[in-house]
């Protein structure tokens, strides 16, 4: 007797046909899509990471390359299963049709073979996501950056700050849900370099999402919001949607697929996210519902509100602005993890740095921007600098 076949629509093709309204750029995932349907492969296997790889050897045909000034494309057929894979921007993005789960999740491991992620124990970088909502909606792109270590900066900052970023950088574990933390301070005073070392002391358990927006991802656009939360927990399991193709899988289950807690950290996704948003201290001053309309109320349900639950989620806000009096709302016990002000070193502590690097004494306090435009040779205050790349001061 014949045995059944194990899967009911293995090798059929499905009672509909794919038509598509696209871009150039959309091409390689209508194509991929095509041919899914085409041949009727019953399972979708998705998959993304950091990678500095710019090529990969297909372990089949190529059907269509797309290459362009800001990665490349490609669809292979390797006889047995499609593959699309996408690189841009120092990410890889997979997804893997084949006739069973073993099959595609054996290619999605070849792939991550060829395309390696970065060792962080090899060099000091992390990689940050950052968010932008343009024509098409939220959109993704990443970025690779140099970071120092909390112990190669704790110098440049006054006894009272060291203490109070002390046990955030090296001791802090959020419990759970989300939480916020609070920087605030005049410009030059740090900030940014302390978030990251913040990013390079966390590395092991949070990654790192930088909304370049946030006027647009508390205010006019709602499903930015969701959209930046849903496909960042999507993807800490290895499931995501990416280009305007979804991952589906095709199976009669309905759960998610387990993480791997034995998986090396970027195999298996990060614990926690941190969304940092600069430069924002308008959303927490008591005139700010006023101000960006129903934002405070998002950026609070975020912080530990509804959306924000079993999200594993913390918000790091910073700010140039004085805040004298924060919302009450805000400033509930228990909401902030961490309200710490980024303040000029004092005369002495400034004469002591200043001494340090063989220069005079000054018998006044100064941000550390000013005390570096002195080591460089220059007057005046040094030029701010942002975390994002997209922003030069």
């Amino acid at each position: 007797m014949a045995k059944a076949p194990d899967h009911p629509q293995r090798g059929a093709h499905f009672p509909f046909a794919a038509s598509f309204a696209l871009e150039h750029a959309e091409l390689t995932g209508a194509v991929f899509a095509a041919r899914v349907v085409e041949r009727g492969f019953p399972f979708v296997l998705n998959d993304g990471w950091t990678t500095q790889a710019k090529s990969f050897e297909p372990p089949g045909t190529r059907l269509l390359t797309a290459a362009s000034a800001w990665g490349r494309a490609e669809v292979v057929d390797t006889g047995d299963a499609i593959i699309s894979v996408s690189l841009q921007m120092g990410h890889a993005s997979v997804f893997v049709a084949a006739n069973t789960e073993d099959r595609a999740g054996e290619l999605v491991r070849l792939l991550r073979e060829q395309l390696p992620a970065p060792d962080p124990s090899g060099r000091q970088e992390v990689t940050v996501t950052f968010w932008t909502y343009g024509p098409h909606g939220p959109q993704p792109s990443w970025r690779t950056i140099s970071v120092p270590q909390w112990s190669e900066i704790e110098h440049n900052y006054g006894q009272r700050l060291r203490s109070s970023l002390e046990p955030l950088m090296t001791q802090f574990r959020p419990a759970a849900g989300g939480q916020l933390v609070l920087w605030h301070g005049e410009s030059g005073t740090g900030k940014t370099f302390a978030l990251r070392a913040l990013a390079w002391e966390w590395r092991d358990w949070c990654e790192i999402h930088y909304v370049v927006d946030p006027d647009s991802f508390f205010g006019e656009h709602a499903d930015y919001l969701m959209h930046v939360l849903l496909q960042s927990e999507a993807e800490s399991v290895g499931w995501t949607s990416y280009g305007g193709i979804h991952a589906i899988r095709m199976t009669t289950s309905a759960e998610a697929p387990e993480v791997d807690e034995d998986a090396p950290t970027e195999r298996r996704g990060k614990d926690w996210r941190l969304l940092v948003l600069e430069d924002t201290g308008e959303l927490l001053q008591p005139d700010a519902k006023a101000v960006i309309g129903q934002g405070l109320g998002r950026f609070l349900n975020l912080v530990d509100g509804l959306i924000g639950q079993g999200l594993r989620v913390l918000v790091l806000v910073t700010t140039n602005e004085e805040i004298r009096k924060l919302h009450p709302a805000v400033a509930r016990p228990g909401r902030c993890a961490a309200d710490i002000t980024f303040e000029r070193l004092t005369g002495q502590e400034a004469d002591g740095w200043l001494s340090t690097h063989e220069l005079p004494p000054s018998d006044r306090g100064q941000t550390i921007a000013e005390l570096y435009a002195r080591l460089a040779g220059t007057s005046g205050a040094a030029r701010s600098e942002r975390f994002a790349p997209e922003e030069g001061s």
